[in-house]
């Protein structure tokens, strides 16, 4: 008689807690996998998993683990699902119950809450959808290698580049190749990419996308550097063997140049257009050019020539 007024009144509790007026939904909306999202880590994935006969489980949580749960529909008409399973922590497992409303349900997002503060969000998952990384795995610095297929610590397995935009950045990326180096992933603060291998016609190896909008890694002597749209954004140095310098032309329009070093090569902005360019060996003074342009220079002199076009324009350091 005591476990059954422990049911009933715990069942009790779950309705009256669905408060207010809203949409009713039905359990079929609700079947399938949902990963949290959680845009602070995107490497990690969590969520659970409401099958049918009511029948759950967690993802990526190995200390929480649902079992079952079931759509509550209160006496005001609001949805809640009641999530049951076990809480596996310091030496005991704990039997739990957890009512959340459904805020919302649109398309493949589902926003669920308690009160007026406590949201969490949710994704329907997709097919062929990237392996999981539970919150254990990531706590240890595991993410997962797209080109390794497997999971990894990119502190160990990548090579790392150092911000070459922020000279305080305390940030870092790491290079990841696959074991025939036909690919890399670039492991960046800000996204992870996936490049693949081409081959200028000098022979020097670079790996991108067919896009010219996309990221570039290359090795320029013994400097691995990331660049996008014609600027370094990581190098294996940095700022350590950075040269800034600024130019202007008697018409009043600047250039402003950073000299990688050790790299070979310089990155120039003129007329709101940036260029990556390469160090080629010169009599006197410095010589850097792509397929676009050419710049040689001397003392605080520098030309800037068009290739292919008879066309040039001096420069003076300022």
């Amino acid at each position: 008689m005591k476990k059954n007024f422990i049911i009933v009144a715990a069942s009790v509790m779950a309705l009256m807690s669905c408060g207010g007026e809203e949409k009713l939904y039905t359990e079929e909306q609700l079947l399938g996998e949902w990963h949290e999202v959680m845009p602070v880590n995107k490497h990690i994935v969590q969520g659970m998993l409401l099958d049918k006969a009511n029948k759950a489980s967690s993802v990526g949580m190995a200390t929480l683990k649902y079992n079952n749960w079931k759509l509550v529909k209160g006496k005001h008409k609001k949805n809640c699902i009641v999530l049951c399973g076990e809480s596996i922590g310091n030496g005991q497992t704990i039997q739990f119950c957890d009512t959340l409303n459904i805020i919302a349900l649109q398309n493949d997002m589902l926003t669920l809450g308690k009160g007026e503060m406590y949201r969490i969000e949710y994704r329907r998952a997709q097919e062929n959808t990237t392996p999981l990384i539970g919150g254990s795995d990531a706590a240890m610095g595991y993410t997962y290698s797209k080109v390794l297929d497997k999971k990894i610590r990119i502190f160990e397995a990548g090579t790392r580049l150092l911000s070459a935009v922020d000279q305080h950045s305390s940030s870092a990326a790491y290079v990841v190749f696959s074991s025939d180096s036909a690919k890399v992933e670039v492991f960046m603060p800000e996204e992870t990419v996936v490049l693949e291998k081409r081959v200028r016609p000098d022979g020097s190896a670079v790996w991108n996308v067919e896009d010219d909008d996309s990221y570039m890694l290359e090795k320029s002597n013994d400097e691995w550097i990331v660049s996008r749209r014609g600027k370094v954004v990581y190098s294996s140095t940095g700022f350590e063997n950075i040269i800034k310098a600024d130019f202007k032309n008697n018409k009043g329009e600047q250039l402003s140049a950073k000299f990688f070093t050790k790299a070979g090569v310089a990155q120039v902005t003129y007329l709101g257009v940036d260029y990556l360019l390469y160090q080629y060996v010169t009599a006197s003074g410095y010589g850097y050019k792509n397929s676009f342009i050419d710049i040689r220079g001397k003392g605080k002199d520098m030309t800037l020539t068009f290739v292919g076009k008879d066309s040039s324009v001096e420069f003076t350091e300022q």
